[in-house]
């Protein structure tokens, strides 16, 4: 009874440590320091698209940028060839194609309303991965030319001079795809364009609780998505658990400026956690 009792508490006092290790706070940017690091490195929680006039660069946000030597994004995307990388690995193996995953009603009807969203005809990506042919759609969607923090940050360190490097290959990124039957990339491309007014209410709700900068609420959201769900450690906890060693090497060589989705960020798999449970202290820049 005594080591039952002994192995329960055990087991209460690992999974409240592991519990404590999430972030709670609702910030965007943070402090990493600790564990052997000279000068502390920043870590901030990006949306891939949204409206350029939503991405602002505060008084917080820049002493921090100003503040480091390097600047580290999920991609390096000042790679030179990193568009022809990118073309390359959009694509399906030979002989794949979306007319093959769809019915043909489906197939036509599809055609129709990516021309009409996207502005060109369906035929020209059809042999893309089906659910990277989300993306060409959203500049509607969002009724603006949409824009990632990952060109901001580019463009303050181009200006700083400061080296841009990635967390995974643009090659590692998009053969995460190749893990997500290109069957049911189709069916979640299909139910995407069907449903174009749910897709932007709910892309506005994920922007406003990013905009609140609650990155618990946002990780929350991506994992409860019955399509992304079903794929979160493919698409979240396995790079995260890749980024680790990265950052943490990174970091002690010279004060780092990271940026990755800010659904990377939270809950007990998320970086944050990861880089805690390593021995740093991440702290939020609360503004």
């Amino acid at each position: 009874m005594l080591m039952k009792s002994i192995n329960t508490l055990l087991f209460l006092l690992i999974a409240v440590t592991s519990i404590a290790q999430a972030p709670k706070e609702k910030a965007l940017l943070w402090k990493i320091s600790g564990n052997g690091l000279k000068q502390p490195s920043y870590l901030y929680g990006t949306i891939h698209v949204m409206c350029p006039d939503q991405i602002k660069v505060d008084t917080a946000l820049k002493q921090s940028f100003e503040a480091t030597k390097q600047l580290y994004l999920e991609i390096n995307t000042s790679d030179p060839e990193m568009m022809t990388k990118a073309m390359q690995g959009m694509m399906m193996p030979e002989g794949e194609s979306l007319e093959k995953l769809v019915s043909k009603v489906d197939y036509d009807s599809m055609s129709q309303i990516f021309q009409n969203k996207a502005g060109m005809p369906m035929l020209l990506m059809a042999k893309a991965k089906p659910m990277l042919l989300m993306s060409s759609v959203f500049p509607s969607l969002l009724g603006c030319a949409p824009e990632g923090w990952e060109t901001k940050f580019q463009e303050m360190a181009k200006d700083k001079n400061l080296p841009i490097k990635g967390l995974e290959t643009i090659e590692y990124q998009l053969s995460v795809f190749d893990t997500i039957p290109y069957k049911a990339q189709a069916a979640m491309l299909k139910d995407f364009l069907y449903n174009l007014d749910s897709t932007k209410k709910s892309f506005d709700e994920m922007l406003a609780v990013y905009l609140q900068k609650d990155i618990n609420g946002l990780y929350e959201m991506t994992v409860k998505d019955p399509d992304f769900g079903t794929y979160e450690a493919l698409m979240l906890n396995n790079r995260n658990n890749n980024w680790i060693a990265v950052i943490a090497a990174a970091a002690k060589e010279k004060p780092t400026f990271f940026a990755v989705g800010a659904a990377h960020l939270g809950g007990e798999k998320g970086v944050i956690s990861l880089l805690r449970k390593k021995g740093f202290k991440v702290m939020p820049v609360m503004y």
